[in-house]
């Protein structure tokens, strides 16, 4: 996928919200920045490395999950629409860093894969955990993909509204409609739950 260009602007949201700022035309020229890496993009392309400590905001980077199976979880987020954005592998500490995203800039997913038995390097996700949620321009759509590529739909969006996937090591993906909540549609509304999430 293509990174930013060099030329890219990144605003931070706190900026596109200041309601002192009365000049429209230049309000709409940052989200048109924006909107071009996508909705979710507000992080320059290294992250971290290249935020000024002078700025005291708090900002989220990303969620780190373990896997088991780098190719299976890379594969299931993938199937969600997620690119892999970064990776680091380390011969010393044996272990893979791959970093994944909806799009260039927004806050990713950590997927850290150590090398070795799977027995000793991995444990079940907690309930503590809780899930992950992204957003999606049709969830019908979006769910009868995932069913294609062999992902079961734990809880159907019989709502219009909302869904619940797992990843292969059990970590439960939230799906919410964007907008309002779509209408009734088989085979979601009579199809029942499976398991938990």
């Amino acid at each position: 996928f293509a990174a930013p260009s060099s030329t890219t602007t990144f605003i931070k949201p706190s900026l596109l919200l200041n309601k002192t700022t009365t000049n429209t035309r230049r309000r709409h020229f940052f989200r048109t920045k924006i909107m071009a890496q996508g909705s979710s993009s507000y992080l320059a392309p290294d992250t971290y490395h290249s935020m000024s400590p002078s700025d005291e905001e708090l900002i989220f980077l990303h969620c780190m999950l373990r896997a088991s199976n780098l190719d299976k979880t890379m594969a299931f987020f993938h199937a969600l629409g997620l690119k892999e954005t970064r990776r680091k592998d380390s011969e010393k500490g044996k272990f893979t860093l791959v970093f994944m995203a909806t799009s260039p800039g927004a806050p990713e997913i950590e997927i850290t894969y150590n090398w070795g038995d799977e027995e000793e390097v991995f444990a079940p996700p907690s309930r503590s955990m809780g899930h992950l949620a992204f957003a999606t321009a049709d969830i019908y759509t979006l769910c009868k993909e995932l069913q294609e590529k062999g992902i079961t739909i734990l809880r159907p969006p019989r709502d219009g509204r909302m869904a619940f996937v797992k990843s292969p090591d059990g970590i439960s993906v939230e799906l919410l409609q964007k907008g309002e909540a779509l209408a009734p549609a088989e085979p979601w509304t009579s199809m029942e739950n499976t398991g938990s999430w």
